[in-house]
């Protein structure tokens, strides 16, 4: 902004507009108006070395929470086992092994509904795509899904199926290819 920048007491600054003929947050004509605005606030000095001070705790925590992770799984144990906090919930009847057990029951039910999930997902695909491309209706899309979920359900391992397809039908299917990839290619051996 142009002109000439004076601070009111009650911390506003008063900005003139002398030259400038329009306002250009409005788009208005502007020449001679006076526009206020906040001024940035200055801290005092006890509020600047607070300030100061929980920055500095900040970054500490976060300098300790970084050398921590590149610690060992070991040695992170082992600091978890002999911290104050461990010391506290161990307190409330807790111990490491519970903590432990409830992460790896965690882990284990949120791949359960991410597997859910995706053959939902999978399976809607495949129902739509049977539509769209072949006519396929409630009866044959049954059909499909009821052979499809046998044939995962039995496999041992998805490679074997990816083999099978292979075998059969001569399609490479490749799900580590990039998004502009062709995931499923027809090759002639």
């Amino acid at each position: 902004m142009s002109g000439k920048a004076r601070v009111r007491e009650d911390g506003w600054q008063k900005v003139s507009h002398g030259a400038c003929p329009f306002d250009s947050l409005k788009g208005e004509a502007n020449m001679g108006k006076v526009k206020f605005r906040q001024k940035t606030r200055v801290l005092s000095g006890r509020e600047a070395r607070r300030y100061g001070e929980r920055e500095r705790e900040r970054e500490q925590r976060r300098a300790d929470a970084e050398r921590f992770w590149q610690l060992s799984p070991e040695e992170r144990a082992r600091r978890l086992a002999d911290s104050e906090l461990a010391q506290r919930i161990q307190r409330n009847g807790i111990t490491l092994e519970d903590v432990k057990r409830a992460e790896d029951k965690s882990y284990a039910q949120g791949m359960q509904v991410g597997i859910e999930n995706t053959m939902k997902t999978c399976y809607a695909a495949i129902c739509l795509a049977l539509n769209e491309l072949h006519g396929f209706g409630t009866k044959r899309c049954k059909e499909v899904l009821n052979s499809v979920d046998e044939k995962v359900v039995m496999a041992l391992t998805s490679e074997e199926l990816i083999q099978e397809v292979f075998d059969r039908m001569k399609l490479v299917i490749r799900f580590n290819a990039g998004p502009l990839e062709e995931r499923i290619e027809e090759t002639e051996d």
